[in-house]
């Protein structure tokens, strides 16, 4: 049986890639030379305007046309890229001098400025861009640009030590002032002065390909601990492919060089010497409840515990990934710094008890296409338990969208989180906090004060231990209250073909290290 998962093949952080083909890709040939590299998608991407980026397709497309302030580098630790220095003066405070060497697809010299500009947009609440709680908190953001001496001074109203790591995200990536100045068009992809990264967008063909041009007069690389080898691809071209099955076939056929699998496509590739591969598991599962007014399980932890006491999180496991994922304590991968290990925390499995509170009730459950297995799992063990269910699932960008505008069309969403920056508030902001309609990354509706509360004591403080301790409370409030069911780690395989290379930083994955090595 062919088991789906959710995220992007081809998706930073949470997609693997894999550069292979039939002994190699299509440019196989160990003795050729080319200067293309193709690769999948797992559908077109939403959007080509990095701050409103939503789903993986995004994620992946983002980093190759937008350079960010700060990338990430070995151990956790963070690198420059359009940032040459950067600097926390405390948790509120920072500073970042703007390397003077850096241009805009149009020439334009990016400034402190023009940085500044960009931040700004990103950091306004009326521009709804999922990743600015995680840069910023709740806090408001204070821009001062001195184009004299090069920096840029962020002053934040409260507190928030990942801040830093915030902008090493997609979402936070500088956006030219030709982009600005068209936001439809940048959407689109269509102003070519708007990018500040390495590609340029050639052409775009929905359902068919899209096609990138390595800048000429690109010359912002980060200076990684361990440097990159090999020559960026002068072209790089997406072919969106929804089936994994479909993707390892095609690159042990030889008509991809990278792509990616989470199921049972990854044995395809084991034991050939014609490959290297990486695998990263921070990539989780979880059920998350809708607590808005008019669903089924607003102000119902009754009905919420049943359903965590019908869904197990082993078998849920093994149908999305082949056995190769692991249950989970928390809304975070056991990777992650400060997460979850009491297992007193988890709600019991009883589906006994349960259908005494199930019998009846209406469910709508929706979930993303590379994880509909699992969706029909979950829908069957509460059919099972008695309710009346409806269960759809969508595409990538329509489930991103679905749930990530608020509403009261769902009552339970299977998330698959594409956990970016590899902490965990990025992740408990799923299940606590502003909500999305809010301009927050909270897609059950429900703020939970005392949750909240504690992330935002722990992102106050220094100390690491305290800053544990606060998670910790933050994450037994929304398991008491189950706002959120934790199911499973997703794992994704990297596999690289010889004559070509991709650079992993712990769990997260590059597209903007793509190197030819023939």
């Amino acid at each position: 049986m062919h088991h789906r998962a959710y995220f992007s093949v081809a998706a930073v952080t949470a997609a693997a890639f894999v550069i292979s083909g039939c002994s190699g890709g299509a440019n196989s040939d160990a003795s050729a030379t080319t200067d293309t590299v193709n690769m999948s998608l797992t559908t077109d991407p939403s959007s080509f305007d990095p701050t409103l980026a939503r789903g993986a397709d995004d994620y992946t497309v983002a980093p190759l046309l937008f350079d960010t302030l700060l990338r990430k580098d070995d151990g956790g630790a963070l690198v420059g890229g359009l940032a040459s220095k950067w600097e926390a003066i405390d948790a509120s405070n920072y500073s970042l001098q703007i390397r003077g060497d850096a241009k805009c697809s149009d020439g334009t010299p990016i400034t402190p400025t023009v940085v500044a500009a960009s931040l700004g947009r990103f950091a306004s609440p009326e521009t709804g861009s999922s990743g600015r709680s995680l840069a910023f908190g709740a806090a408001k953001p204070t821009f001062a640009a001195d184009d004299a001496s090069g920096t840029v001074k962020v002053t934040l109203s409260a507190g928030w030590s990942d801040f830093l790591t915030g902008l090493a995200l997609p979402q936070s990536a500088i956006v030219c002032p030709a982009g600005l100045a068209d936001l439809k068009g940048l959407s689109a992809g269509t102003v070519q002065g708007a990018f500040s990264g390495p590609y340029t967008l050639k052409s775009a063909q929905p359902a068919v390909k899209y096609e990138f041009a390595l800048r000429d007069d690109y010359s912002a690389w980060p200076a990684f601990s361990k440097p990159l080898e090999g020559t960026p691809a002068k072209n790089l071209v997406f072919t969106p492919i929804s089936e994994y099955s479909t993707i390892a076939t095609q690159l042990l056929a030889g008509s991809l060089d990278i792509g990616g699998v989470a199921d049972e496509n990854v044995a395809r590739f084991k034991d050939n010497d014609g490959f290297t591969q990486q695998s990263a598991a921070n990539n989780t599962t979880y059920i998350l409840f809708n607590e808005r007014p008019g669903t089924a399980f607003a102000d119902k932890p009754d009905l919420r515990k049943a359903v965590a006491q019908t869904i197990d999180p082993k078998a849920f496991s093994d149908i999305i990934s082949d056995s190769r994922g692991k249950p989970i304590l928390s809304v975070g991968s056991e990777n992650i710094k400060c997460v979850n290990t009491d297992t007193s925390l988890i709600t019991p499995l009883d589906p006994a008890a349960a259908a005494k509170v199930l019998a009846g009730v209406k469910i709508r459950i929706v979930g993303t296409t590379f994880l509909t297995e699992g969706n029909e799992y979950v829908a069957e063990a509460l059919r099972k338990a008695g309710a009346d269910v409806d269960v759809k699932s969508l595409d990538n960008g329509a489930w991103s969208a679905l749930t990530g505008k608020g509403g009261t069309d769902w009552d339970i969403n299977v998330q698959g989180d594409n956990n970016l920056m590899g902490t965990l508030p990025s992740s408990l902001l799923r299940v606590m906090g502003p909500p999305a309609e809010s301009g927050g990354r909270n897609k059950t509706g429900a703020v939970n004060d005392e949750g909240y509360a504690a992330l935002t004591a722990g992102m106050n403080a220094v100390d690491a231990d305290e800053q544990c301790a606060a998670f910790k409370k933050a994450q037994a409030s929304f398991l008491k209250r189950v706002d959120a069911v934790p199911l499973a780690t997703l794992p994704f395989v990297t596999v690289a073909a010889k004559g070509f290379s991709i650079r992993q930083f712990g769990e997260y994955m590059d597209p903007a290290t793509i190197r030819i090595n023939k």
